[in-house]
């Protein structure tokens, strides 16, 4: 990774391919569990409605010929001839593998296989059940739990099976006189439940492929929408700034054409004597200089696709601005003090950089018109590192250094509000972060934090600012 690219966050949010990720999975598991929830609850359905199909047969079989009456008097010949000719019929039906009737006591009554006849099996929690008065249905597949005592001698080769337990009532009462037990292997049965949970399935898995599906495109539009409006907006910003950026250097470049102008003035004036005269004209030539390269850095900058940072030795910047604004801090009889401790170096642009220090130091001297000092050290915050600007002005008072960095807040008669706001972004989108306190005993304080650069490249390789002679600058020095 380069010095370039450490100062930038990662890529942006893929709203596409994260809510694909997130929303297959929810709604995978949201079909699953509402397929298994349904395709238990349709099993459930049929199988209730065919034990209950059989209650209502066994019932009004045993109730037309009074052969229920058998379950609480076996010993009366008359019901157990009509009661086995009743079971009769229900042997006779192909379906049921076995059929058993049962007392209240739970010891079998009758059955098809006659070597069950007379036995009681204590573990029934159906069959308990169902003599409660609830109608039963359980299904299962054989082999699967541990095989009950009372389906001792049936067929093993069958795996499903479906036995139902019907309570049996007397006409009119509640109370229960016997049970019943239809145990079943029912193959067409097996096969429509699973033909309709096979149904179930292939319904719920459409409709989850068409929640996806719909969700995601809209999802993928508005993802296209986001990055189509955040290209514009981006494109706007990068105007916005261009548009800023110039009329900070605009701001700049009152101070040379100031000089320019006192000294055309100065010469206007036949009495000037000619020593006075080499040094308007040297002003002049300087002011012109130092307007033409802030230009030439404004058009530099215009151009360039993206402005990525670059390695910035902070004290040869900060005496080349010094340089710059010497005139006007002598004018205005301002003092100028840096810290002689070596900086570090930072990610940053180096012309807006420039720009950035420059248009606070101009704000900074207009903020001392009876003069003053201004004073620049060094800072280090974790990966950060940077400088204090500090002035010995009025100061700023809270309320109005809270809204300084808004867009369009100014103290200037006639200012536009922009350069503050301006250069605190310039400075976040290199993440590092700009602020203002009190200065004591009086004055206003600029810090500066940028992203730490350190040793990415020989100091013999740091670009260096020429200063106003020339002369590359090394330590920083005072003025």
């Amino acid at each position: 990774m380069d010095a370039s690219t450490a100062a930038f966050p990662g890529p942006p949010l893929n709203l596409r391919r994260r809510f694909a990720i997130a929303s297959l999975g929810i709604i995978t598991v949201i079909a699953l569990s509402l397929g298994w929830l349904l395709s238990n609850l349709l099993t459930q359905s049929l199988l209730q409605h065919e034990g209950e199909a059989n209650r209502d047969f066994i019932q009004n079989l045993l109730t037309t010929d009074g052969s229920a009456r058998y379950f609480a008097a076996p010993e009366d010949p008359e019901l157990r001839k009509r009661f086995l000719g009743s079971m009769e019929h229900i042997a006779a039906v192909r379906e049921p593998v076995r059929a058993n009737a049962y007392r209240p006591d739970g010891t079998m009554l009758w059955s098809t296989d006659k070597a069950l006849v007379g036995q009681r099996f204590p573990v029934n929690d159906e069959l308990d059940e169902a003599l409660s008065g609830k109608l039963v249905v359980h299904s299962g597949v054989i082999g699967q739990h541990d095989p009950k005592a009372e389906h001792q001698g049936l067929d093993q080769h069958a795996t499903y099976f479906v036995e139902s337990y019907i309570p049996l009532r007397e006409p009119g009462s509640t109370q229960v006189l016997g049970v019943m037990e239809l145990y079943k292997q029912p193959t067409q049965l097996s096969a429509d439940i699973r033909l309709a949970v096979i149904k179930l399935w292939l319904a719920c898995a459409i409709c989850a492929s068409g929640l996806f599906l719909t969700l995601y495109w809209i999802v993928a539009r508005a993802d296209r929408i986001l990055r189509r409006q955040h290209a514009q907006l981006a494109e706007a910003q990068s105007l916005a700034s261009a548009v800023e950026l110039a009329s900070a250097v605009a701001h700049n470049i009152r101070n040379p054409l100031a000089s320019i102008r006192l000294s055309a003035e100065l010469l206007e004036h036949s009495g000037t004597p000619q020593a006075d005269l080499g040094e308007h004209c040297g002003d002049i030539v300087s002011a012109v200089e130092r307007a033409d390269r802030w230009i030439s850095e404004l058009v530099r900058v215009a151009q360039a696709p993206q402005l990525q940072p670059e390695v910035v030795a902070l004290g040869p910047l900060v005496s080349a601005c010094f340089d710059e604004m010497a005139g006007e801090m002598a004018r205005r009889q301002v003092r100028g003090t840096v810290e002689l401790t070596p900086p570090g170096h930072v990610l940053a642009h180096p012309a807006i950089l420039r720009q950035i220090l420059l248009s606070l130091m101009a704000n900074a001297i207009e903020a001392m018109p009876e003069g003053g000092q201004l004073r620049v050290s060094w800072c280090e915050q974790g990966r950060l590192a940077g400088l204090h600007l500090t002035d010995s002005g009025h100061g700023i008072p809270d309320e109005v250094r809270k809204r300084l960095f808004r867009p369009f807040f100014s103290t200037k008669s006639g200012g536009l509000g922009i350069g503050l706001a301006l250069v605190k972004r310039m400075v976040e989108q290199w993440q590092g972060s700009l602020s203002l306190s009190a200065a004591q005993p009086c004055g206003t304080c600029v810090e500066i934090l940028l992203p730490r650069a350190e040793a990415l490249r020989p100091a013999s390789q740091v670009p260096q600012v020429p200063s106003k002679e020339g002369a590359p600058h090394g330590n920083p020095v005072g003025y």
